[in-house]
């Protein structure tokens, strides 16, 4: 079966975002930015440790002899995956560095790594910066955000994801895909600031009552300060969004 993805035009959007009122931030509205930086890419490699419970998913190589993996038991259990930050031994063992909180029932918590990483040829430790975990089934039910230092630490979640028509024998569907890819991390002071690089999101919950709407992407976007935690700005309008834990 030949399936055909694009993403979805502007043009077709039927839903425009309405403003709210909250109010309690540490700051003024950081300002608003074309975008910030790309996530960085590192390398999938090939499975580098054995581990008698573990089921392991995906390998990221961290590049300062460190790696990350997408893994699960063995045995399934209601937690489901989870990332391990992980060095190998030589004899094929893990020193097992940081574990994040589980995915629970989501099949995937696939990992997009931001933050500054040295030149080619130069020493990198994977010291600190922000992860975007996209959990879901088939489709993207959003991302988990993650602060990695000494760690990883929840703080919060985003309920978008990346609108995509395809094209098969059963005619045009809507789909939601990962858009961890297309978002773009800025810092203003202290407070980061996420938005997405496409023409347009799916927003599970604009938490103003309206759920499961396309939106302009320029509409839309997400930033973390230490006391107001994650926050969702729609049209520049400042949303709150529940904390973890």
């Amino acid at each position: 079966m030949n399936t055909h993805v694009t993403p979805l035009p502007i043009a077709t959007l039927a839903l425009l975002l309405a403003g709210c009122d909250t109010s309690h931030p540490p700051q003024d509205a950081p300002p608003v930015i074309a975008h910030g930086a790309a996530p960085v890419e590192y390398p999938v490699v090939d499975d580098n440790i054995r581990h008698d419970t573990l089921l392991i998913q995906t390998t990221f190589d961290m590049g300062d002899g460190t790696f990350v993996m997408v893994a699960s038991n063995k045995e399934e259990t209601f937690e489901g995956l989870r990332l391990y930050h992980y060095r190998a031994r030589p004899d094929s063992s893990a020193e097992i560095l940081h574990v994040s909180a589980p995915a629970y029932d989501s099949w995937t918590m696939l990992p997009t790594f931001f933050g500054s990483r040295a030149s080619a040829g130069e020493e990198h430790e994977f010291v600190d910066g922000w992860i975007l975990a996209n959990f879901g089934e088939r489709e993207s039910w959003g991302q988990k955000v993650m602060w990695f230092r000494d760690g990883f630490h929840d703080r919060g979640f985003m309920d978008v994801a990346l609108p995509e028509r395809t094209e098969d024998e059963n005619g045009s569907q809507l789909k939601c895909a990962n858009i961890a890819p297309h978002t773009r991390l800025a810092n203003s002071g202290d407070t980061a600031i996420f938005t997405f690089a496409c023409d347009s999101v799916f927003l599970y919950d604009d938490l103003a009552g309206r759920n499961d709407i396309i939106v302009p992407a320029h509409s839309i976007r997400y930033t973390y300060h230490p006391q107001a935690g994650l926050e969702l700005w729609c049209n520049g309008q400042r949303r709150a969004v529940k904390q973890p834990g």
